[in-house]
C-alpha cells in the first residue's frame, strides 16, 4: 500500500464555517497549493499583499505533500493584491469577513485520496472493513500532528513542563533525520558535538550563512547569555512553540483513548504511528458520541476518566499539576472518541502506476481536527 505517489493522490479542501460577505475589513482568499506548507503559502500571500504575518489568518495547517485548498484572510485596503498565480500556488479572492480567520474557523474538510499498489488481499481487507469504518473510527491524532518528534527522542513540551529548558532548546534546534537537507544536518551534528561552546557554534553557523535561521538566532543569543535557555526557547517562532505543546497534549489524549477502547472491547489491533501505537477495535463498540477531554491542569472530568488519565501520567512520570505553564495555555476541551466519515465512498481500479496492482479512490468528509489517514488505517489494516 502506498500513499502520495504524486500530489494529486491526496486532495484536501476546507469546508468554511461562516458565510462570506460582499464587503468587510478582511479580504478572504481561496488558496490552492501543492508541495507547500501552510506557513510557506502564508509567506507568499504576505509578499503579494505587502503585509506582516499578523495581518493574515488561516483556520489550520494542511499537508505539505498534497494538493490542498484552504482559506486565508488578510487585513488590507487593496483586496485585489491576493489574487495571483505562481508555480505551486494559486490564490483568488472569494469574499470578505468582518473578523480575521482564526485557528479552528472551519466546519471540516473534504478528502479525495488515492491509495496505490494494493494487492488482492488489501482489496479484500478494505471491503471487509468498510462497514466498520462507515460506522466510525477512533478519532486519534495521527502522525502529522507529531512532526516535532522527527529526529529527536521525546516531546519538547514535556521538557518545558518539567522545567528542563536546555533539553527543549537542544531538541528544537538539533534534530537529525534521513530526508533532512545536508547543510542543516551538518550544522545540527556540529551543534550536538560542541553543545555549550556557543562562540564556536556561532562561527560554524556564520560560515554557512545561516545566522537568520532558528539555530542562528538561538546560538547567537546563547553566546551572550550562556545559561538563559528559557529566553532562548522563546526566540522560536510562537507558532512552532504552540505545535510542541499541542503535540504532547495530543499524545496523552491518544494514550488515554487507547485505554478507553481496550476497556470497551476484547478484540483489537495495534497500528504503529509516529508517536507509538494506536489501538483499533475489531468489533463494534458503543463509543459513538462519547467524548474524552484533552489534558490541562484546570480540567474536570469523571472519576472513570481521571483514573485512566492518572494511569497514563504515571507511565509518563508526569503529574497533572505539571500541565500548568506560562509558556502555553493548555485548554481542556472535549474531543469525540470516535468520528464518523460522511459520504464515504471507495472505488477500486487498476493502478496505472504500479503494474498488476489495484488502487482505491477514497472520498469522504470529516469534521475539523479529524485525520483522514486514520480513516485509511481503519480501512486497510487487519
Amino acid at each position: 500500500m502506498k500513499l502520495r505517489q504524486k500530489p494529486e493522490d491526496f486532495i484536501v479542501e476546507e469546508i468554511p464555517s461562516k458565510e462570506l460577505k460582499s464587503s468587510g475589513k478582511f479580504a478572504v482568499y481561496k488558496l490552492s497549493k501543492v508541495n507547500m506548507t501552510t506557513f510557506a503559502a502564508e509567506k507568499v500571500l504576505a509578499r503579494h499583499c505587502n503585509v506582516k504575518f499578523n495581518k493574515i489568518g488561516f483556520a489550520g495547517l494542511k499537508d505539505t505533500h498534497a494538493r490542498t485548498t484552504q482559506y486565508f484572510s488578510v487585513e488590507t485596503n487593496k483586496p485585489e493584491c491576493g489574487t495571483f498565480k505562481e508555480q505551486n500556488v494559486i490564490s483568488q479572492i472569494v469574499g470578505f469577513f468582518d473578523e480575521k480567520i482564526r485557528t479552528g474557523d472551519l466546519a471540516g474538510n473534504k478528502f479525495i485520496i488515492t491509495v496505490r499498489e494494493l494487492s488482492e488481499k488489501d482489496v479484500k481487507i478494505a471491503k471487509k472493513n468498510l462497514s466498520f469504518v462507515k460506522a466510525g473510527v477512533p478519532n486519534y491524532f495521527d502522525s502529522q500532528r507529531f512532526g516535532s518528534l522527527k529526529g529527536v527522542k521525546g516531546f519538547i513540551a514535556k521538557d518545558i513542563l518539567l522545567n528542563d529548558y536546555e533539553s527543549a532548546v537542544k531538541k528544537a534546534i538539533t534534530p537529525i533525520y534521513r530526508k533532512q537537507k545536508s547543510q542543516i544536518k551538518i550544522i545540527n551534528k556540529f551543534l550536538l558535538a560542541h553543545w555549550r561552546k556557543w562562540n564556536l557554534c556561532l562561527t560554524e553557523i556564520e560560515k554557512y550563512g545561516l545566522e537568520k535561521t532558528a539555530q542562528g538566532t538561538i546560538i547567537s543569543f546563547l553566546s551572550e547569555h550562556p545559561q538563559d535557555f528559557k529566553t532562548a526557547f522563546q526566540k522560536l517562532f510562537k507558532g512552532i512553540r504552540e505545535i510542541f505543546f499541542s503535540a504532547y497534549q495530543s499524545y496523552i489524549w491518544n494514550e488515554c483513548v487507547r485505554q478507553v477502547i481496550k476497556n470497551a472491547t476484547q478484540k483489537n489491533i495495534g497500528i504503529p504511528y509516529e508517536a507509538g501505537i494506536l489501538t483499533f477495535p475489531q468489533s463494534n463498540v458503543n463509543l459513538i458520541g462519547k467524548e474524552f477531554p484533552l489534558l490541562a491542569a484546570s480540567m474536570q472530568t469523571t472519576e472513570e476518566n481521571m483514573k485512566i488519565i492518572q494511569n497514563i501520567l504515571k507511565k509518563e512520570n508526569m503529574a497533572l499539576d505539571k500541565f500548568k505553564t506560562d509558556e502555553h495555555v493548555l485548554v481542556p476541551r472535549l474531543r469525540k472518541i470516535f468520528v464518523v466519515p460522511e459520504n464515504l465512498f471507495v472505488e477500486f481500479e487498476d493502478d496505472e502506476r504500479n503494474e498488476g496492482k489495484k488502487k482505491a479512490i477514497v472520498s469522504f468528509n470529516l469534521p475539523k481536527g479529524s485525520y483522514a489517514t486514520i480513516v485509511l488505517k481503519g480501512l486497510f489494516e487487519e
